[in-house]
């Protein structure tokens, strides 16, 4: 199944695929993946599938450490040259982890928040220590 990029389900699928890719990479199979990350394997298959589900930015930056690679890297998609892909910078308020988180997720997000009347950007846990993981520069989205 294949989504438009108009679609909300379209950066679903990438980050699936991306997922996959990365752990294939590194020669795990669903099942060592989940259980590096602490889910089930569901889970992990329910991500990669073509129907797939929703699931947190937590969740996903943790994936991102466990398969060693910068979480933008999970949202790129191949297809599109990415050369025209723009990030924010976002730091951990404690430890000062970094790393580089694509706009279009981070929209996606923020949309979420606005759901519920939340009229900040984003931030989630950080997988080093106990702080937040926030924009460097909110000015750049």
């Amino acid at each position: 199944m294949k989504f438009s990029k108009e679609d909300e389900n379209y950066i679903y699928q990438i980050i699936g695929k991306n997922i996959k890719k990365y752990r294939k990479l590194r020669g795990w199979t669903q099942e060592q993946l989940a259980e590096k990350i602490d889910y089930s394997l569901s889970f992990i298959s329910g991500i990669e599938s073509a129907y797939h589900q929703t699931f947190s930015l937590g969740a996903l930056w943790r994936i991102s450490r466990v398969l060693g690679v910068d979480f933008y890297k999970l949202c790129e998609d191949e297809n599109e040259g990415n050369t025209n892909t723009k990030y924010i910078n976002y730091k951990c308020d404690l430890c000062g982890t970094e790393t580089k988180m694509p706009i279009k997720v981070v929209k996606h997000f923020k949309n979420m928040y606005e759901l519920t009347g939340n009229q900040n950007l984003p931030t989630f846990d950080c997988t080093n220590c106990d702080g937040k993981l926030k924009p460097t520069n909110p000015m750049d989205f």
